[in-house]
């Protein structure tokens, strides 16, 4: 550790401090011995090598359900299957979103299947899922991009990114959509959708076993597509007035799950509405109190038939639909 230690050899004697300490299981008193250097020095390189990254901790904390609400979610809307993750701090949305994330990765492990066609939209807690799976290779598994690119760079979140993750992970064949969500006129939306590479995308997108999906909102500060700048501030003002309280794929509806009556539907490209009711498995992870009436929606129009959510939304879900 003279002054003359590269930073090569930095990283080498952190990484072997770290491999004593965590996978050793030495304590800091006996790598001093071994190492030749204090104790309070040990501590001060165990510390080093978390902040440069050469240690990452991973806290596998347990998924707890909430059975008795996941029934009356079942009950009352006729869902196929329901999840309800037990959370009980309102605040700590991003928190909350990892923990959704692990709870639909725990779930999607019981529903992927060899030469399964999985269908991916876009979206933060969709991302959470699939950075929380597990590689596990299955056969012949193609993994489709649902919904348009969101603007002129790839996003954590956005479709393609996720598909080439999701594929990835399941050494499954990714499928593109390489058009925009949305563009500025019917009349464009149309010329694309009937391009052929398009058309073949779609079609694949038609024939899904399985989508994972996010529930978007029309509240501005809840509403990615709004905060990442992928519609006008004038498209969110057209949807609120016609009375839109999310989406689903793009697809925007009211509080009582019809589809909102809007010109922003003739300008998207993506799975068509008919399709993506027809999709056997329309796995929605989403939670958080300001997502509760979106959710409700999405679950009257019957856009997810399987759903994961909070503890906390579940029970104001079940509220707003009270009689």
């Amino acid at each position: 550790m003279g002054k003359k230690q590269s930073r090569a050899e930095r990283d080498e004697l952190l990484a072997d401090i770290a491999e004593m300490y965590y996978e050793r299981a030495m304590t800091q008193a006996e790598i001093s011995r071994e190492v030749g250097i204090t104790r309070s020095a040990i501590s001060r390189l165990l510390t080093e090598a978390r902040q440069r990254g050469i240690v990452e901790i991973h806290i596998q904390r347990p998924i707890r359900f909430n059975s008795e609400l996941a029934q009356k979610l079942k009950t009352r809307f006729s869902l196929k299957v329901a999840h309800v993750l037990t959370w009980e701090d309102e605040g700590r949305y991003e928190i909350l979103k990892q923990r959704l994330g692990a709870a639909g990765a725990k779930v999607f492990s019981d529903l992927e299947k060899d030469g399964q066609v999985i269908g991916v939209a876009w979206g933060y807690t969709v991302s959470a899922v699939i950075d929380a799976m597990p590689e596990n290779h299955l056969a012949g598994v193609k993994v489709t991009q649902l919904v348009g690119v969101l603007g002129s760079s790839v996003h954590k979140y956005s479709g393609q990114a996720l598909v080439e993750k999701l594929a990835g992970k399941l050494d499954g064949e990714g499928v593109y959509l390489y058009t925009p969500f949305i563009v500025e006129k019917p009349q464009t939306a149309t010329v694309l959708r009937n391009d052929q590479s398009v058309r073949e995308t779609m079609l694949i997108g038609q024939n899904c076993d399985l989508a994972i999906l996010g529930i978007g909102s029309t509240i501005p500060e809840y509403c990615s597509l709004f905060q990442g700048g992928h519609i006008q501030k004038s498209d969110l003002k057209e949807l609120q007035q016609a009375g839109a309280v999310g989406d689903v794929c793009g697809h925007y509806f009211t509080a009582d799950g019809s589809i909102a009556q809007v010109a922003f539907h003739q300008r998207l490209i993506g799975i068509s509405l008919e399709d993506l009711r027809n999709t056997p498995v329309r796995l929605a992870v989403a939670g958080g109190l300001n997502k509760a009436e979106a959710i409700l929606g999405a679950i009257r129009g019957e856009l997810v038939n399987h759903l994961i959510v909070d503890s906390l939304t579940a029970a104001r879900i079940l509220a707003l639909d009270a009689p």
